[in-house]
């Protein structure tokens, strides 16, 4: 899919199945929050890690206010900045999976990306 990107994982690593994350490379900053935006109006919810405030399970290291001296990771910051993470529930099946799929391709395209 243009401009949307879903990491390789290492061959030691296994899938569980409960959620996708995936970077949009294709969107700048400030166009993620209409994208997820515009997603969500069609049913996909999907989460930002770039956000600036957590929101439910996307925190990110630098909102951990329990750590006194946080350092500045610009490399993290800058993979989390197009980073978003969506629940796939255990019940969907692969017309589903098509269907948010398309609905992700749709919303970037829209962006022209």
């Amino acid at each position: 899919m243009p401009g949307i990107v879903i990491p390789q994982r290492r061959q030691e690593e296994f899938y569980v199945g409960s959620s996708i994350q995936f970077r949009a490379d294709g969107l700048s900053r400030a166009e993620i929050p209409g994208f997820v935006s515009a997603c969500a109006a069609r049913g996909v919810e999907l989460k930002w890690f770039g956000d600036d405030d957590p929101k439910a399970f996307t925190s990110r290291y630098d909102s951990w206010k329990y750590i006194a001296a946080m350092p500045v990771l610009p490399n993290t910051l800058r993979v989390l900045e197009k980073t978003l993470d969506m629940r796939v529930p255990l019940t969907f099946g692969l017309a589903d999976c098509d269907l948010i799929a398309d609905i992700i391709a749709d919303e970037a395209a829209a962006l022209g990306k």
